[in-house]
């Protein structure tokens, strides 16, 4: 075993990827002051709670009432949609417990881990929180319903999560 850091080609995609995998080790495994804990929690509870209450809500709602060629009983819908945040909630389990191994280790599968964990923070505090504000004010997209105060409160809350990103860089 070397005492010198592996050598990695500093070109063009490959530096970007250095970077990010950088950015996350600190970001999911390093010291942090208040501020940046409720930057990382906030984001990671309402992820949470997307995927365990609103896709099974909205599995639900499509069998038991919008797809007019299903249009399943009550029950019926209810048992798919416990089945759906059961799986969400594996996902969840399964993620962390990978987000743990990739602790300290190198290699192109724990990077992608805390790549793909990079992504879905962005993907969460870009365009999932932006929705739910959206939602929270108003808005709706089945039934189209776009008010322009949900617009508005959207792209606030998707401005200020792009704040959020500029301060953790």
């Amino acid at each position: 075993m070397s005492t010198y850091p592996a050598y990695r080609p500093r070109g063009g995609v490959n530096r970007l990827l250095g970077w990010a995998d950088d950015f996350m080790s600190w970001f999911l495994y390093g010291h942090e002051t208040w501020l940046v804990a409720v930057l990382k929690g906030v984001p990671l509870f309402l992820f949470v709670y997307f995927l365990l209450t609103y896709i099974p809500n909205y599995v639900y709602y499509l069998l038991t009432v919008e797809l007019p060629f299903l249009r399943f009983s009550d029950d019926v819908g209810f048992l798919v949609a416990n089945g759906v945040a059961g799986g969400n909630f594996a996902l969840i389990i399964v993620l962390a417990i990978g987000i743990q191994a990739a602790r300290g280790r190198r290699g192109f599968g724990w990077s992608l881990i805390r790549i793909f964990v990079m992504l879905n923070y962005l993907f969460v505090v870009l365009l999932l929180i932006p929705l739910l504000a959206f939602n929270l004010a108003g808005g709706s997209f089945w039934p189209v319903r776009i008010p322009i105060q949900a617009v508005a409160f959207g792209l606030m809350v998707a401005g200020l999560g792009a704040a959020a990103c500029v301060y953790l860089y």
